[in-house]
């Protein structure tokens, strides 16, 4: 019979739950009458999300909290609480006990059916509301011969697995000794638990530092690695010295790459010291990673589950970065298929390590646009895009504007009509033959005996910013002279610059060509018309220069000078006119360009050389379309070539400063005046600042003291300017114009 305790709770909404303990002896029969009485049996067991994961006690207290939704069921009985914490052990027992007394119930009458917990009974006996409210029952006989045997190793034994099967066969008042295999921790458990270790055991038994899962090997390794143990004077350390492995993460690819059992040694040996690692993003890998299979990859791809907004971005970023530099192209070949599902955040996640991965950036810039964070995802095409200010003395304006605009376009495979408007425009003006010509720049070089002549077949002026930005992390002198080339812009007609050298030594470089026409690396418009060949493109300017930096080094050459025959248009493969000229020869170069006939009256037409040259992005009839970038035409982009000459220069790093910061105020009609110190203007023929794409002439105070006078400013915020020694980039400056209040500022008068 029920005691009278629980015929009163029953009877009478209390809106707390009730507290019934037992021992193994009347277990089964007060369960039975509760059953009886009850509408509703609720399991712990029911709240384990996973056949061996804890239940939540969380998600009980939510279910019991909602059961007087419905008045016909809401008299609970809950059995195999008392079980589970007693598997948790006696501070848990003591944390829930003490929270489950208070909880809330509404209508509901909830009775906590408790066995294995009898000795800690005083968390509620002592509490004399419990008493007052009639809330607690403890039989007679609390007494339980509960053990559990666990089999905590992969095995196929014919025994129950998982936590939850455990607290099912108490539910159901199972006594004695229990046999189970669970991999979760019942070392605080109330019951007595005798564990029957795997080599993993062994080995933390062994080992009482040891903290990594037994998930992170398989048993053949654990087996392996105990064996080792026992070999090597029971120290996990000595084995990592005896088989040379250290946690260094200099080479991680290296010890990562394979299947060996050394390779899963690096693995575990990382895990060990997981919360020593100064690299924040592999601690998140190896926190998620639990099997060494996994570390390769998910050290590729771990990056792709975390938002670009996260406040560990940046710093994983950059930390990854330098741990996959090492992965081949078709390992990241993965990570980009992967990476790739969302656009959104694909694009944060790409680095500049691989070409693939340089292709799939241009391939998203080229859909979605430029964002701000290419500077630090894939600062080579960031450089390629900067504003080029040419220091022309004609057509200065026109070349910086157009340039600007062509590389937008080549990016974006769109030509703007404002933009065709202007080529239309150059095609009838002739503006070009303003500039010298490339041959008679060359001409004019002097000392040629120590002078190395380097031609880039296809080199056009659109690569200039990434050319001096290159040569001013590597602190290379630049000089550059805007020449014209020959029509048309074909090599035959433009090869003589190179031919008639007469300096110290010289050098062809064609791979920049034949990406743009034939086919190279299989960059075909007709197969994609995103604009990916670029990344290569770069690529080899940057092996140039880089070949340019060695010989000046090794003293082979005191000026390496960079010369092309003809620049490029992607614009007119992009256009795809498909209205063909008429003509009686057949057309050449994809149609830029054909032989001579007479009577030709076309409104873009140059004759030249015993050609006629097209100057808009058209072609003539009897040529195949061009594959990736075209030349032979009369376009700025395809005749206007730039003259490079590199030297060294004195290696001191310049320091360059902002002077009197706190008083850069904008005068209406005159702009800010600005006062900079730079250390070293040696050999400068004049000094600038390039501000909002505009450039500026420092005049000269002293050796070290410029002032310079930004009429282009006329809005009060922070600017940033690149600062000119010549045509070296030395480095930039940032400031803040301010709006005058009141103030009068007079240093103006005397340098306007």
């Amino acid at each position: 019979m029920l005691c009278e305790e629980v015929n009163n709770y029953i009877s009478t909404a209390k809106g707390l739950p009730f507290f019934y303990f037992v021992g193994d002896g009347n277990y089964a029969q007060i369960l039975q009458e509760l059953s009886a009485i009850c509408g509703r049996t609720i399991k712990m067991s029911d709240f384990c999300k996973r056949d061996d994961k804890f239940p939540s006690i969380d998600d009980l207290i939510d279910e019991i909290r909602t059961s007087d939704v419905d008045y016909k069921d809401n008299r609970i009985v809950v059995v195999g609480v008392g079980e589970y914490l007693a598997l948790k052990g006696k501070d848990t027992v003591i944390k829930e006990l003490s929270r489950l007394k208070n909880t809330t119930l509404g209508n509901s009458r909830v009775i906590f059916l408790l066995k294995g917990i009898s000795s800690l009974v005083s968390v509620l006996s002592d509490d004399r509301r419990i008493f007052e409210q009639q809330r607690l029952y403890v039989s007679d006989s609390l007494n339980t011969n509960i053990t559990i045997t666990n089999i905590g190793f992969d095995n196929s034994l014919p025994i129950d697995r998982g936590i939850k099967k455990l607290l099912s066969k108490l539910e159901e008042g199972t006594t004695g000794n229990i046999v189970i295999s669970t991999m979760l921790n019942l070392k605080d458990s109330m019951f007595p638990v005798t564990n029957i270790t795997s080599a993993y055991r062994a080995l933390t038994l062994y080992e009482n530092d040891f903290h990594v899962d037994e998930c992170c090997g398989t048993p053949e390794q654990w087996e392996t690695l105990l064996q080792d143990y026992t070999k090597y004077n029971n120290s996990l350390r000595d084995v990592f010295i005896k088989h040379r492995i250290d946690d260094s993460i200099d080479s991680i690819y290296k010890n990562i790459n394979g299947i060996q059992y050394k390779n899963w040694l690096y693995f575990i040996l990382l895990k060990q010291n997981i919360k020593l690692q100064k690299n924040s993003y592999l601690q998140y890998v190896l926190e998620k990673t639990t099997k060494f299979e996994e570390l390769k990859n998910n050290l590729l791809t771990g990056i792709i589950d975390v938002s670009h907004l996260d406040s560990r971005f940046e710093t994983f970023y950059d930390e990854r970065k330098r741990l996959v530099k090492d992965y081949s192209e078709s390992e990241v070949a993965i990570f980009i298929h992967k990476n790739g599902i969302d656009p959104k955040e694909s694009i944060y996640k790409y680095t500049d390590n691989t070409l693939i991965e340089r292709k799939a950036i241009l391939s998203w810039v080229s859909n979605y646009g430029w964002i701000e964070e290419i500077n630090h995802i894939y600062p080579a095409l960031a450089d390629y895009m900067k504003k080029y200010v040419f220091s022309t003395t004609v057509l200065q304006q026109e070349l910086t504007d157009y340039f600007e605009e062509y590389k937008k376009q080549k990016i974006t495979n769109k030509i703007n009509p404002q933009f065709l408007e202007i080529v239309n425009d150059n095609a009838k003006s002739y503006k070009y033959a303003k500039l010298p010509t490339r041959n008679s720049v060359i001409n004019g070089i002097k000392d040629k005996n120590s002078v190395h002549l380097h031609w880039v077949d296809a080199l056009g002026v659109e690569y200039l910013s990434f050319i001096t930005e290159i040569a001013r992390k590597k602190g290379i002198s630049l000089q550059v002279e805007i020449a014209r080339a020959d029509l048309p812009t074909i090599t035959v007609i433009n090869k003589s610059f190179y031919d008639n050298w007469t300096g110290k030594s010289k050098e062809k470089e064609e791979r920049l060509d034949e990406i743009k026409h034939k086919q190279q690396g299989g960059y075909l418009f007709t197969d994609s018309k995103e604009p990916i060949h670029l990344a290569a493109e770069l690529g080899i300017i940057e092996e140039v220069m880089q070949k340019a930096e060695t010989s000046l080094a090794m003293r082979e050459c005191s000026k390496f000078v960079i010369a092309s025959d003809h620049g490029a248009s992607r614009l007119a493969v992009i256009k795809e006119q498909e209205v063909k000229y008429e003509t009686d020869t057949k057309g050449e170069h994809s149609g830029r360009c054909c032989k001579y006939f007479d009577g030709c009256d076309l409104e873009y037409c140059i004759p030249e050389n015993e050609y006629l040259v097209l100057s808009d992005y058209g072609r003539f009839k009897g040529s195949r379309k061009a594959n990736v970038e075209v030349h032979g035409g009369a376009t700025w982009e395809e005749i206007i070539v730039p003259i490079i000459t590199l030297s060294l220069k004195n290696q001191e790093e310049v320091e360059i400063k902002v002077l009197d910061a706190d008083n850069i105020f904008i005068e209406k009609n005159k702009g800010v005046l600005v006062k900079v110190y730079i250390s070293d203007t040696s050999g400068a023929n004049e000094v600038a600042i390039v501000c909002e794409g505009k450039k500026y002439i420092g005049q000269k105070e002293d050796a070290t003291h410029y002032n310079f006078c930004i009429s282009g400013i006329k809005r009060a915020k922070k600017y940033k300017a690149t600062v000119y020694n010549g045509d070296d980039l030395i480095g930039e400056i940032e400031f803040t114009a301010k709006s005058k209040t009141g103030s009068v500022n007079t240093e103006f008068d005397d340098l306007f």
